[in-house]
């Protein structure tokens, strides 16, 4: 969405959090900040291959399977489980001065792992996504069959018997099988990694809680197939909002994945400065998703500089309560009576003037006679928003002299916009005609 300026803001504060607007001050004089806060939800699976290399003697069924492997026209061969632990349960034999020139190979091939194209294989699914349980894939160039080098090929060997015969007897090595199979192979691993992580590129906002953010997603999110290397399928279709944080993404994913899902919404936020009527505090806020769903976060920062500047603006009111409070109002219960009259014709219109909820806030805030309780009471009717708080006895003055100047200054309140509010004329009117004075 288009910048928001601090007006625009403040409209749409106050016609989403009518109470919030009214128990805060905003500065208008700092314009409001914008934030794109990006919640992600990565659904990855990576492919990684641990490689294996078996020698042993083998018997005509495995050698068989051996040899389709060699005579295959392809890289890496999809084979059996069975095969492979056939393979593994056939009599060991040491490769140390054998198969020299395939051990250094694959010496140098598992140092690290290996680099295997999925391209070269087919991977197994599960609806859409890879299957966790995967078939080996043999090496067809790191695999052989050659004669036993201890029987010749034959699977006898002269041996003496008990009484120094000699005697032909099964070769010690080859077991009698006569060949000696090499078989490399790796197994793909599937491996998956779910995350959910909320960014943002402006930077963070102070103590901002990311939980207002998600309280802005879908319940029920579906993700997008975005990454796909498998099975001969090369894609890659991001979203350009979601590009920039890719590479963010991928530090907790990982690289190289296989398959990326992706489902993410761009939350959008303001913040503004206020002041907290209740203590004079200078703090921030934050309009969350304001085009669509606005909800109100309010945190603490500020500057008291600010502070200073709203003090100006009340002078007069302050004088005003300071006035009464130091002569003619000696009766406690009259001012606050006044203050409550006071605070429910400036609320009376539904409108509060950001000035207004200044004055009067550091109005009552700088009355002394008045406890700490006291003030932070009456401030608080000002986040009310409407008049519902009076009661019979606040039209009920002690003094004559209190409850004229009262109504002089609510005058003045309802005048102060050229056009007096029908709430406005009937607070005025009930407190000349119920006052028992």
């Amino acid at each position: 969405m288009e910048q928001l300026t601090i007006g625009a803001l403040c409209e749409i504060i106050r016609q989403s959090a009518p109470k919030i607007y009214n128990s805060i001050s905003i500065d208008t004089a700092i314009a409001p900040k914008k934030y794109n806060y990006c919640y992600i939800e990565a659904h990855t699976q990576r492919v990684e291959f641990k490689t294996e290399r078996r020698s042993a003697a083998i018997d005509d069924s495995i050698a068989t399977n051996l040899h389709a492997i060699i005579d295959s026209n392809d890289t890496y061969v999809r084979i059996d489980k069975d095969f492979v632990d056939d393979f593994n349960a056939a009599p060991k034999f040491s490769t140390e001065g054998f198969f020299a020139s395939t051990k250094k190979k694959m010496d140098e091939l598992m140092n690290g792992g290996r680099s295997v194209d999925h391209h070269d294989i087919t991977l197994d699914t599960e609806g859409d996504k890879l299957s966790k349980r995967q078939f080996p894939y043999a090496i067809k160039a790191e695999c052989g069959i050659v004669d036993c080098p201890n029987c010749k090929g034959s699977g006898l060997v002269e041996g003496t018997d008990d009484q120094g015969n000699t005697v032909s007897q099964l070769c010690p090595e080859c077991k009698g099988n006569k060949r000696i199979g090499s078989l490399s192979y790796f197994v793909p691993k599937v491996v998956e990694k779910n995350i959910s992580l909320t960014l943002c590129l402006e930077g963070e906002i102070d103590d901002f809680p990311l939980s207002a953010i998600k309280a802005h997603i879908d319940e029920r999110p579906v993700a997008k197939r975005m990454l796909a290397h498998i099975n001969g399928i090369d894609k890659e279709d991001f979203d350009d909002a979601l590009v920039p944080y890719i590479d963010i993404v991928r530090d907790k994913t990982g690289e190289d994945n296989a398959i990326e899902d992706y489902y993410y919404r761009i939350v959008t936020c303001y913040t503004f400065t206020y002041r907290n009527i209740i203590t004079g505090e200078l703090k921030k806020g934050v309009v969350v998703n304001p085009s669509q769903s606005p909800e109100i976060v309010l945190i603490g920062n500020g500057s008291s500089k600010i502070i200073n500047r709203m003090k100006d603006s009340a002078k007069l009111v302050s004088r005003f309560f300071g006035s009464i409070a130091g002569s003619a109002q000696r009766d406690k219960d009259d001012l606050k009576r006044t203050i409550r009259l006071l605070i429910a014709t400036v609320v009376a219109d539904g409108i509060v003037s950001e000035e207004e909820k200044q004055s009067l806030t550091l109005a009552i805030r700088n009355i002394d006679i008045l406890t700490g309780k006291e003030r932070e009471e009456l401030a608080e009717l000002l986040s009310e928003g409407d008049t519902t708080f009076l009661n019979d006895d606040d039209f009920k003055f002690h003094n004559v002299a209190n409850r004229d100047e009262t109504l002089a200054r609510m005058q003045e309140i309802a005048n102060s916009d050229g056009l007096v509010h029908e709430n406005e004329r009937d607070l005025i009117e009930k407190l000349k005609l119920e006052s028992n004075v």
